[in-house]
């Protein structure tokens, strides 16, 4: 996952965390995860509509003398198309977007708190999710931010991010939305939202796999 950024992306990333941190009195937790979910489901989803597709390809093309051939042959090839559909590139076109949606949403909740506001004293925490295989990201951030800073307000550092990414500025994208949300936060509070130490977390991005 490290290769999506490179070692001078992530050094001035790290170092926009601590002066996001310095400058806000607010933990910021970055987590790089290559997906939110194994999603087994769509591994068979992709099995089962490739396999019933081949096989009717085959039917056409070829006759089966006995009528017993044409469920054997579909299910021998249903289950080589599950193996398949395990790649990545297989796996995404079996995803919905309500599956993709719901699964980033819930883990995107669960790393906020178990790798942020659980580890924090003070509790004033965002945190910027990416996940690879979704190509999704999720900002999150603690009651005492919600009250100053909208969801239309993150969504703005979304397409910021999202605007970066298109082109392959992965880096730049993630340093510019930092610095938005060090603005909004500035301007919102009029100065830091909270004077304790803010360096409870450690300031690198965290790698997870699913």
């Amino acid at each position: 996952m490290q290769e999506i950024l490179l070692q001078d992306d992530v050094k001035l990333i790290e170092d926009k965390i601590k002066h996001f941190e310095m400058s806000t009195g607010c933990e910021l937790l970055m987590v790089v995860t290559d997906a939110s979910d194994p999603y087994p489901a769509a591994s068979w989803r992709f099995g089962v509509i490739a396999g019933f597709i081949l096989s009717f390809i085959f039917s056409y093309y070829f006759e089966f003398h006995h009528s017993y051939l044409w469920p054997v042959s579909f299910l021998i090839i249903t289950l080589l198309m599950v193996w398949v559909g395990h790649f990545k590139w297989a796996k995404k076109m079996a995803l919905s977007d309500w599956e993709v949606n719901r699964e980033c949403a819930e883990k995107a909740i669960e790393y906020f708190h178990t790798l942020g506001t659980s580890k924090v004293s003070h509790k004033v925490t965002a945190m910027i999710m990416i996940s690879i295989l979704e190509h999704k990201i999720q900002v999150l951030i603690d009651e005492t931010l919600k009250t100053k800073i909208d969801q239309p307000k993150l969504d703005e550092l979304v397409e910021l991010m999202l605007k970066h990414f298109k082109t392959g500025n992965m880096g730049l994208g993630l340093t510019y939305s930092i610095q938005s949300l060090e603005e909004k936060i500035l301007n919102e509070f009029k100065g830091k939202v909270s004077e304790s130490n803010p360096s409870e977390l450690k300031d690198t991005i965290h790698f997870v796999k699913a």
